[in-house]
């Protein structure tokens, strides 16, 4: 992924909408799903989600202390964007979103390479990079999960209410 065609401000614009559409997806499939260690995991990756925006909107506000940070309705950088889970299989929502998280390491990646000069702010968007794979792991093992017990609530519904 090439990003040096696009301005820098505009690749951070990206990658906050990006972190925010995130975060609304897992929180949105969090609230839907039933099986608790699955919520678990979802709230997670939401969280993790909130934290990379909210550095990436510091290191924006940093580098540009005299913009105020208005995100556009669409993100100025095509990325892959995950569709509405509503009808589809949790195991459909995971694939999309597992390629939405291989992108994200892929758009890191390449920011990194815009900061050549910039030791501390490369390896901060690398480790994002990093943290990015770690979340497509993670949905892996749950599409896999999602594929064997799609239906597992609806035999055992009160299997996460607890002693």
């Amino acid at each position: 992924m090439d990003l040096h065609k696009y301005s820098l401000e505009d690749v951070y614009l990206s990658a906050i909408k990006a972190e925010i559409e995130s975060e609304e997806l897992y929180d949105g499939l969090a609230a839907r799903v039933r099986n608790a260690f699955l919520r678990e995991k979802l709230e997670y990756l939401a969280a993790e989600e909130e934290k990379h925006r909210a550095a990436v909107e510091r290191m924006h506000a940093k580098e540009f202390p005299e913009k105020e940070l208005a995100l556009p309705s669409k993100s100025p950088v095509p990325l892959p964007r995950v569709g509405k889970p509503e009808g589809r299989k949790l195991s459909e929502v995971f694939e999309m979103a597992m390629e939405a998280e291989k992108a994200a390491s892929e758009f890191y990646t390449a920011f990194a390479e815009l900061f050549p000069n910039d030791r501390p702010k490369r390896l901060a968007l690398q480790y994002f990079a990093t943290m990015e794979m770690g979340h497509y792991k993670l949905i892996e093992i749950e599409k896999d999960n999602a594929l064997k017990f799609e239906n597992f609530d609806d035999y055992w519904p009160m299997m996460h209410a607890g002693p």
